[in-house]
């Protein structure tokens, strides 16, 4: 028999974006420091995606006998939609590229992308249950088109890539129902 208290359907969700390096969070109840700048507003139906390739090669001895198999180049992504248009999100969408703003002014000098090492954090909720994820060091770039128009929010798909840290960690998972924790 199953336990449906182990089925999420996450109803809130915040993307976090820092420099490479910055302190990630210990528990589930404290909220994100202030070099964690969110990125806003999400599309919750799209939520992330999270994917994975690799290529791995099968070898079979005679008789068609399966004896060894080997994987390589592992890559892992998580997709997200960002609604917001704000400076977090134009730095993921224009890494390289600066904004000011003066007398009520922004000012967007938007150069050729280069990839910008970030650190990400991921958080979903439901009700007191929580899962925070922190990437150590990533990249993110636009996956598709950004289409503005009258009948349509514009929205922002960002593709962000993990890099392993040495230990080949790609990302750290705090998980619980914070009913449970004690004080």
């Amino acid at each position: 028999m199953g336990d449906p208290t182990k089925v999420n359907l996450w109803s809130g969700a915040d993307v976090y974006i820092a420099e490479p390096g910055t302190a990630e969070p210990t528990d589930l109840t404290t909220p994100w420091a202030v070099d964690w700048d969110p990125a806003g507003i999400l599309d919750g139906e799209e939520g992330f995606t999270w994917e994975r390739e690799e290529d791995s090669s099968e070898y079979y001895g005679w008789g068609g006998i399966l004896v060894k198999k080997t994987r390589s180049k592992h890559k892992r992504t998580v997709t997200f939609v960002a609604m917001e248009d704000n400076p977090v999100v134009f730095a993921l969408v224009n890494p390289g590229s600066t904004q000011t703003v003066a007398g009520g002014i922004t000012t967007s000098k938007v150069k050729v992308p280069k990839y910008v090492d970030i650190a990400v954090g991921f958080e979903l909720r439901e009700g007191t249950k929580v899962r925070r994820r922190t990437v150590k060091r990533a990249t993110a770039e636009v996956a598709g088109e950004i289409k503005e128009s009258e009948t349509a929010p514009t929205v922002y798909t960002i593709l962000v890539t993990l890099f392993p840290e040495a230990d080949s960690t790609l990302y750290t998972e705090l998980s619980g129902d914070t009913a449970d924790l004690t004080p």
